[in-house]
């Protein structure tokens, strides 16, 4: 992450700035926690913990699934507070990965938007429209 500037697309009214706010100080969270929690007690292999931009995920033991709350950045938070989102850790210690992908699964239909919520604000916030400019020059390969 060091020496790698973005800058957040945003939007006329302003809306997606607090998104992104948030979500900068979550990710700061996550990975503040990430580096400052001890160590998982297990005997071999297990899921190690990371940031997927979306939920932070603590390490997992073998063949368990793992959840975690509905990240708080969520404009819709309030509205999913006891949601969850999971993911599973293989017997091999991996995470698992969607079907024909690289990308690991996980299942975050408890932390959705309702129904209630308009379209635009679901398409708006969505995690895959959460996309970050970088501005030449300040992608550092190191």
């Amino acid at each position: 992450l060091k020496g790698l500037a973005a800058v957040p697309v945003f939007f006329s009214d302003g809306s997606l700035s607090g998104v992104m706010q948030k979500w900068k100080e979550y990710q700061l969270q996550c990975l503040e926690y990430l580096y400052e929690a001890p160590p998982i007690v297990a005997e071999g292999k297990f899921c190690n913990r990371t940031f997927d931009n979306y939920a932070c995920w603590p390490d997992g033991l073998p063949g368990t699934y793992v959840n975690v709350s509905c990240p708080w950045y969520l404009p819709w938070a309030n509205a999913v507070l006891h949601g969850q989102v999971y993911r599973f850790c293989t017997l091999e210690g991996t995470w698992l990965l969607k079907e024909n992908s690289t990308l690991p699964w996980r299942n975050l239909s408890e932390c959705e938007a309702s129904d209630q919520t308009s379209a635009l604000h679901k398409e708006l916030y969505s995690p895959e429209s959460l996309h970050l400019v970088y501005p030449p020059g300040c992608i550092s390969l190191h």
